[in-house]
């Protein structure tokens, strides 16, 4: 023991950075032949997927390159906190602080020669500072860093350069190249331990966050904060200047120059601790007890462990197609799969862009680790759809999108329970309670939510919900289904998993009959379907009745004219609707911008070429349809959105479409809606909606032992509000006004609230225990009928006015109307 205490005594800082030089020049020299600088990041990544010996020395050059700079500064340290002066000539002394800067430089053209985004990012950074300096910036950028897009000029400073100068300084210091045997052995065991369980970073492309090294994030921090980043050189140029003069200066400026760089390091490590853990996307704080944490925050330092052996190195398969810039090992094992839209194959895309795992990981179970199984969902968007390099700012968005934050259903919700006086209140479906209208709506409403997971794989259908990005966008065909279908009753048949369902634009009125099958029953509506009180039992034998989720029964009214054209829910709907376009809106038709008078129109409406409309529905309208540069597209007259799926050449309009190119020339307003200013005030809807559902008579009681279920969590529970319902009625719809501040708008409405509440059962407590209610809401029945209503379906209806069924009279005599319910 003690020969192994003297032998450690005599490895100082210094000893072990020598040694750390050492083992980071040879493995270095060993790296740089299968590194190519013209293809770094295509390089690096297919060394970490099909050359795990080199990856192996990639990370001995990476481990050995990090803990040299702690040593170097934890050697400067030392030196500086002897009792003994330093004694070195000053030229030399000159060089080491120079060689500071030196060190830090050959990190960071290593750093850069990663090739990824976060080093794209960090020689942006670089090269803006540089051209900040006076006079000599551009020539500094241009020396130093060369022009973007070219790693060639760093790469000569980092292998030759950078690296001599440190070699000279570091011999000329210590009088010798080689560390001590036993710090050399140490350091090579140590550095080995590290690089075989923790693989050097490489930033996938996907991943929205870029950072500097660990190093580096404080200056980032520093650059952050000033209001000219040109001053953190004169930081740079001061702490050099301290760390010279200090060996010269009287013994008291001394001290107070070493407690400057002690308070200056204290100060930076600060800095580093928040770069790296607390700083998120667009410099938004973090903190490690949120969602998707390291996702956010350190997707640029995550460090995995090596795989020396692979599944895929038993294979011949040892090279792989390029994916965004670089190899990814999924494509691999995964070469066969079929189903993909162009857009989305992985042979262009990757299974990792989507998926996630570990894409530089050549061993099975490494490259699953943290795989989503199923993306896209909400709670992970941001790691799949939403990666820095496919649909970034719409998944930026999707909090705004009523169908994802159901704000008004819940606030309704809390205004027919008394709990709020005001149902257009802003909310959303993280802040639901425990309240009565919050348990409520946990038990009868949320599961209707697009955040809601996708958990189980397979077709949308009528109990489909939620699912997030692919609640629309997730199309199985033929051969998927079958491939599914046939996976499902076997349970052990794998042909399914070269079969994936596509990912496309193709929304189908089936991705959304899950969800709007209910509430308004917009889906079924628009097929003509009403629902009905008859039991599944009696369910009379007849093409008129139609039985959904098996428990539902439906009879046939009449069908929307446009369903009968062949036109679907996307049709007419836009992306900003469907997906939020950043504002939050009170209820859906706040959030809706179509509007029927936007393609039926007598005069020449408002139109915007294709080089002129955004960015979003340019992209949109160029993949359904080609070219679009020569093109003129209607505009919504709410918000001015580009219908994309239009056209307007010689002074007629057209509509497309959007899933199967069929083309319809759009017809302009009848007589009856343009004559005279008698119907100015009147939708649409008002008069062109055939018949519209209504639920009478609903008594809604908490049961303490009805076994329920909570929508939220989707799981069961003991407990649960029940419904019980009175009957359901198809009618012309009621009329009723809209008020606004800049027009009083005739719309449809129906009886959608004549309920009874029992709170008293959910909490005796409650004073008012028994709420009864009997509110009209607005609605859009999507029963559209090509002939409108007759002037005395409106004007002499009770139903229409709102009195309900009865016998509503005129007397003549008397010039006084009376009503019988």
């Amino acid at each position: 023991m003690g020969f192994l205490r003297k032998i450690l005594s005599k490895i100082t800082y210094g000893q072990i950075a020598l040694a750390l030089l050492t083992i980071c020049l040879a493995s270095g020299v060993l790296v740089a032949i299968p590194y190519d600088v013209e293809k770094a990041y295509l390089s690096i990544s297919t060394m970490m997927v099909l050359n795990p010996a080199a990856s192996f020395l990639r990370n001995i050059h990476f481990w050995s390159a990090q803990f040299f700079l702690v040593a170097i500064f934890l050697h400067i340290w030392d030196h500086f906190n002897r009792k003994n002066e330093i004694t070195l000539k000053k030229g030399v002394w000159l060089r080491l602080t120079i060689g500071v800067l030196i060190i830090l430089l050959v990190m960071l053209t290593g750093f850069l020669l990663k090739g990824d985004a976060d080093s794209k990012q960090a020689w942006r950074i670089l090269d803006s500072l540089l051209l900040d300096i006076p006079i000599f910036g551009n020539v500094l950028s241009k020396s130093i860093l060369g022009n973007e897009g070219s790693l060639q000029l760093v790469y000569v400073h980092h292998i030759a350069t950078f690296t001599i100068f440190i070699v000279i300084i570091t011999f000329e210091h210590s009088r010798k190249i080689w560390a001590q045997y036993a710090g050399f052995v140490i350091s090579i065991l140590f550095i080995g331990f590290l690089s075989f369980f923790f693989t050097a970073t490489l930033h996938d492309g996907t991943i929205s966050i870029v950072k500097g090294p660990w190093y580096f994030v404080g200056f980032q921090e520093i650059l952050h904060w000033l209001s000219m980043p040109s001053f953190s050189l004169i930081i740079i140029i001061v702490v050099l200047a301290l760390i010279f003069l200090i060996p010269y200066v009287n013994s008291k400026l001394r001290f107070y120059f070493k407690r400057i760089l002690l308070i200056f390091m204290l100060f930076y490590l600060l800095l580093t601790i928040i770069g790296v853990f607390f700083r998120g996307e667009s410099w938004k704080w973090a903190w490690p007890m949120e969602a998707n944490y390291s996702t956010n925050v350190l997707s640029s330092f995550n460090v995995m462990p090596i795989n020396l052996t692979g599944d895929i190195y038993d294979n011949d398969l040892q090279q792989s197609n390029e994916i965004l810039g670089g190899t990814e090992s999924c494509i691999i094992c995964h070469d066969d799969v079929i189903g993909f839209t162009s857009s989305h194959n992985p042979q262009a895309i990757g299974c990792y862009s989507c998926h996630g795992g570990n894409p530089f990981d050549g061993n099975k179970n490494g490259a699953h680790e943290g795989m989503l199984l199923i993306p896209g969902n909400y709670t992970d968007a941001d790691r799949s759809c939403g990666t820095a390099s496919c649909h970034p700012d719409i998944t930026s968005r999707k909090n705004t999108n009523l169908m994802y934050n159901v704000s008004g259903m819940i606030s309704v919700d809390r205004f027919v329970f008394n709990e709020q006086d005001n149902p257009d209140l802003l909310t959303d479906i993280h802040k639901i309670g425990d309240s009565p209208a919050d348990e409520h709506l946990k038990n009868m409403c949320v599961i209707c939510h697009l955040g809601n997971p996708k958990i189980i794989v397979g077709p949308p259908d009528a109990m489909s919900r939620g699912g997030g990005c692919l609640a629309c966008h997730l199309n199985y065909d033929k051969s998927s289904t079958q491939a599914w279908q046939s996976h499902v009753d076997s349970k052990n048949d794998s042909s399914y998993l070269h079969f994936h369902p596509a990912i496309s634009m193709k929304v189908t009125n089936n991705h959304c009959f899950g969800c709007h099958s209910r509430s308004g029953r917009i889906s079924t509506n628009y097929e003509g379907w009403a629902e009905t009180i008859i039991e599944v039992e009696n369910m009379p034998v007849s093409d008129s009745f139609r039985l959904i989720e098996d428990t539902r029964v439906f009879r046939y009214i009449s069908e929307d004219v446009h369903f009968g054209l062949g036109l679907e829910c996307i049709d007419c709907h836009n992306s900003k609707e469907l997906m939020g376009d950043g504002n939050f809106y009170a209820h859906e038709e706040e959030q809706n911008s179509i509007a029927c008078s936007d393609c039926h129109f007598n005069n020449k409406p408002v139109t915007v070429s294709g080089n002129s409309m955004d960015n979003e529905s340019a992209i949109i309208a160029s993949m359904r349809f080609g070219n679009i540069s020569d093109k003129e597209f209607l505009v919504t007259k709410k918000r001015n959105i580009p219908l994309i799926n239009t056209s307007y050449s010689n002074d007629t309009a057209y509509l497309f479409s959007k899933n199967n190119d069929n083309l319809f020339v759009l017809s302009g307003l009848g007589a009856t809606c343009t004559k005279g200013v008698a119907h100015d005030d009147v939708s649409c809807s008002a008069c062109h909606s055939a018949w519209a559902p209504s639920c009478i008579g609903c008594h809604n009681q908490y049961d303490n032992s009805e076994l329920g279920y909570n929508m939220l969590t989707n799981r069961e529970q003991n407990g649960s509000w029940v419904e019980f319902v009175g009957d359901y009625n198809v009618n012309l719809p009621a009329l009723g006004i809209r008020e606004s501040d800049s027009i009083n708008e005739i719309i449809p409405v129906v009886p959608g609230m004549v309920l009874t509440i029992d709170v008293g059962a959910f909490s005796k407590s409650n004073h008012d225990s028994l709420i009864f209610r009997r509110l009209f809401a607005p609605a859009a029945p999507h029963t559209t009928s090509a002939k409108g209503r007759s002037c005395k379906s409106c004007h002499n209806n009770p139903v229409a006015l709102g009195y309900g069924k009865g016998d509503l009279v005129f007397d003549i005599n008397n010039k006084k109307w009376t009503f019988k319910p």
